[in-house]
């Protein structure tokens, strides 16, 4: 708990808002303020400066006018926000409550439990993302279907453990057609289903005996093959709980997404370090691309600073330039992953990672440049040899040149 982080409870019922600040003050150690608003603006966060580091906003009866101009602000000039709506508004009010940068909505009677724990869960995030000698967490998604994102989060936990000498956990959130184990030729025999179960029983040393460890040192999660779930199925708090087991155990923790975003994958990208979309050199991937970045900064509030950018497949030659791509995708970090159709193929069909079967070839020495940027350290591909000279000073790099 700390007291630097500030919360702000905001609506119209004065009542409501004195016993939240009520059970907060007894719960936490935060700093609570109240916002009552009696005059006819509707953003709740009208005047107020300098900005809190969560909202807590009590909807009233004029909650659309109250989401609407919340979601007008830019996610810069918009902090988290936890939204408290009546049960008859929830299905309606979700979407929008999105839109305006909520991480949680509860219906009223509140469960104040409840509500500690999603202030705890974004305190935590804006702690964790201040430190960079934490763990790291790294979600990869496509833009498109098939773009690459489990290639690339396999072969990058993969060179983190064996080259960056990082513990290292690889986690297939693609809950019912998940084919990340393919790339490393891992099949777990226990899956994310029985590791959620028990969660809150779980220490770090318990949790390595659910997942499944490659000879390079990476520890994967992933549902069994029999195994059906939906994410509807998930607890979010078990969840939630999983990561933080995670991060006390591992240096790394890489996850390869589905392509949606609903309130596994939310939970997921809200507490990522870094956000890699996968893309191809195509207009139909990067206006997917454009569309996937503009949710996850609006609706999601991740930075620029967060997200990176991967065009896999990139070839020098196509039409699409280099030029083209930053031109389109602005102020973003872009990497390049050039096309290897040869050895990718051997990848998925052998289960023999790239630095392992090639570890000098383009497609590699991309991809170790990318896990050096990802993690912060230098990564090379021969210790100590011309390719730490060569790639060292990309490290700090945030945008890749034409």
């Amino acid at each position: 708990m700390n007291r630097n982080f500030k919360v702000l409870v905001a609506g119209r019922d004065k009542q409501e808002l004195n016993a939240l600040e009520r059970i907060l003050s007894e719960k936490t150690d935060y700093s609570i303020n109240l916002s009552l608003a009696s005059n006819g603006h509707f953003d709740p966060l009208h005047d107020i400066h300098p900005l809190p580091d969560l909202l807590i906003l009590c909807l009233s009866d004029a909650w659309k006018e109250e989401l609407q101009e919340l979601s007008e602000r830019s996610s810069s000039n918009r902090p988290p926000v936890i939204v408290i709506a009546n049960a008859d508004d929830e299905t309606q009010a979700m979407r929008q409550a999105m839109r305006a940068g909520a991480r949680d909505l509860f219906t009223r009677p509140v469960n104040t439990d409840q509500i500690v724990d999603a202030i705890n869960h974004v305190s935590q995030e804006k702690f964790t993302q201040g430190s960079s000698n934490g763990p790291v967490l790294t979600a990869v998604v496509n833009a498109k279907g098939g773009s690459g994102a489990t290639l690339l989060a396999a072969n990058l936990a993969h060179v983190l453990a064996k080259e960056g000498q990082q513990k290292v956990a690889l986690i297939d959130m693609d809950l019912q057609f998940g084919t990340l184990g393919l790339y490393l030729d891992i099949h777990p025999s226990m899956g994310i289903v029985e590791v959620l179960e028990y969660s809150h029983e779980l220490d770090a040393v318990a949790l390595r005996a659910y997942m499944t460890e490659h000879e390079s040192g990476v520890y994967m999660l992933a549902a069994t093959q029999n195994s059906v779930v939906l994410p509807r199925e998930i607890d979010l708090d078990k969840l939630s709980n999983l990561i933080n087991t995670l991060q006390t155990s591992f240096d790394h923790i890489i996850v390869d997404l589905p392509r949606q975003i609903d309130a596994v994958t939310t939970t997921i990208l809200e507490r990522a370090n870094n956000v890699v979309i996968t893309t191809q050199q195509s207009l139909t991937h990067l206006r997917d691309t454009i569309r996937l970045k503009s949710i996850l900064k609006d609706e999601l509030g991740i930075s620029n600073k967060r997200l990176m950018i991967v065009v896999n497949r990139y070839d020098s030659n196509d039409a699409i330039t280099l030029s083209d791509i930053n031109k389109m995708l602005q102020d973003c970090s872009i990497s390049l992953v050039p096309n290897d159709y040869k050895r990718v193929t051997e990848n998925i069909n052998l289960g023999i990672p790239l630095y392992k079967q090639s570890r000098h070839s383009a497609i590699t020495k991309a991809i170790v440049k990318l896990a050096s940027r990802l993690s912060n350290s230098d990564i090379t591909a021969d210790k100590g040899g011309v390719f730490t000279r060569m790639f060292g000073r990309f490290q700090k790099d945030r945008r890749l040149d034409a």
